[in-house]
């Protein structure tokens, strides 16, 4: 089985886009807690639980809100 490294920072950042933590994914994507954390390292995990990381970030579209404030693109509100 083939192993990969997943780009730590982008997941980090879809997780927070969907509102989850760590054991959210886990438990989405059916996985252990040490995989997730492998992976929320850069670590290389096994194909198969990269295609299970993919497959619940797709069921789970981003939080609009969240997703506005990370990517900066939303309307600016507050002090200026």
């Amino acid at each position: 089985m083939m192993s990969i490294a997943l780009d730590a920072v982008r997941l980090r950042q879809e997780l927070a886009r969907r509102g989850w933590g760590a054991a959210d994914l886990a438990r989405e994507a059916h996985l252990s807690q040490a995989t997730v954390s492998a992976a929320l390292s850069g670590k290389p995990i096994a194909s198969k639980s990269l295609g299970r990381i993919a497959t619940a970030l797709l069921r789970t579209p981003a939080i609009d809100l969240i997703d506005a404030l990370i990517a900066g693109d939303g309307p600016r509100m507050g002090l200026a």
